[in-house]
């Protein structure tokens, strides 16, 4: 069954159900997404399927894609970001739940049975997004700056130094 994702997730009715939702939303509708970000009106397309595992574990597997445009760390300038994560997460009440799954899923342990879409769909963004987001290729502004300190010629600091050894030489003789 595809419908609209509800705002708060019930996890363990969703999975009993076996509900798979689907939105799209703007950046502007993620508070701490939206801080990062400059394009407020880009679309996040969500997909959430929910099921049981093992007859007991509710487990959410999720896409989101979404493009950012963030500060590069490099230049300052704006850095479009595509990003597509994915994932497969299993919410257990105990060790022993989490050696009954595959690898496959990762393993969240003594989570609430209802939490908030948008902070839920929030952290998965967050976790995918570069530490340091910079363009693919050399900055223009940053070849810039580093050709410029690379022709300065450098003063040598002791300079002064040598005028008065050579002055003080010529003096003595």
């Amino acid at each position: 069954m595809k419908q609209g994702i509800p705002k708060q997730i019930k996890l363990f009715k969703f999975s009993s159900r076996s509900l798979f939702f689907s939105q799209t939303y703007k950046v502007k509708d993620f508070p701490r997404i939206s801080d990062l970000a400059s394009n407020q009106e880009s679309a996040v397309d969500v997909e959430l399927g929910f099921e049981l595992k093992e007859g007991k574990i509710p487990c959410v597997k999720g896409r989101v894609e979404l493009d950012l445009a963030l500060v590069c760390q490099r230049c300052l300038g704006e850095v479009s970001i595509h990003l597509e994560p994915k994932f497969q997460l299993a919410f257990i009440k105990n060790e022993q739940q989490g050696e009954a799954l595959k690898d496959d899923f990762e393993t969240i342990l003594g989570a609430d049975d209802e939490f908030s879409t948008i902070e839920f769909i929030t952290d998965e963004v967050l976790i995918s997004i570069p530490m340091a987001p910079m363009h693919d290729y050399a900055c223009a502004s940053y070849q810039q700056d580093t050709q410029a300190t690379s022709k300065q010629k450098r003063e040598n600091p002791f300079a002064m130094l040598e005028q008065l050894r050579s002055k003080n030489g010529r003096s003595k003789k």
